[in-house]
Formats: C-alpha cells, structure tokens, sequence
C-alpha cells in the first residue's frame, strides 16, 4: 500500500484573509505580553523593566468582607439553642422515642389480633 501526498492550491474568500492574517511581529525593542508572562522575566532586564511598568493588578480588586450575622431579637422569641453536643443528644433521644413507638406498635400487633380471635371464636 502506498500513499501520495498531494498539494492543493487554496485561496480564501476575498475578504477574509484579512480577518484570518497574522498579527505584525512586534518592532525591535518592543515586549511582547506572552513574554510578560514567561520565564523571561527571570532572566531579560528588559522585560522584567516592562513588567514593573504595568499596574498592580490587585490594587483594584476590592476584597468582600465576611457576613456579619445579626440575631432578631423579639419578646417571644427564644434565644439561641446551645451548641453541637446538645443538639446531637436532642436527636438521639428523638430517634429512640420514635424507635420505642414503633417497638410498642409491632409488639401490640400480635396481642391484638389474638384478643380479636379470643372474641371471635
């Protein structure tokens, strides 16, 4: 098997190898910005003189303060609840509440339905 490769001549619309040419290479002397940004601002004198030359890029970059949490205070209302440790034993309790409930229940089921036949019968 082989394989030829073949050149075709391609024009562009008129028009648009403007928009598509290539940007003019910088004039002698002159920093590029990808040079701002590479490692030839550690060993060029003349682009690290450009680099300082530009804004402080974080001068104008206003911080966000933290929120500031403000508690409502009315006569009926209760004040905060504690901490985590009471919140969880709160919950624990809860669950076993509700866990003794529904042991009550399925252990009261049984019962039922035999005292409903005792009745029947």
């Amino acid at each position: 098997m082989t394989a030829v490769a073949v050149e075709i001549p391609f024009e562009l619309p008129r028009g648009l190898d403007t928009v598509l040419r290539r940007p003019e290479p910088a004039t002698e002397g002159a920093v590029e910005p990808w040079e701002l940004h590479s490692e030839l601002v550690l060993v060029c004198p003349e682009v690290r003189r450009a680099l300082e030359l530009l804004p402080d890029p974080d001068a104008a970059v206003v911080r966000p303060q933290p929120p500031r949490v403000v508690y409502a205070s009315s006569v009926g209302e209760a004040p905060p609840r504690a901490g985590l440790p009471a919140t969880a034993l709160e919950y624990a309790l809860w669950r076993l509440v509700a866990t003794v409930r529904s042991g009550l229940v399925a252990a009261s089921m049984p019962v039922a339905v035999a005292l409903l036949a005792e009745a029947l019968h």
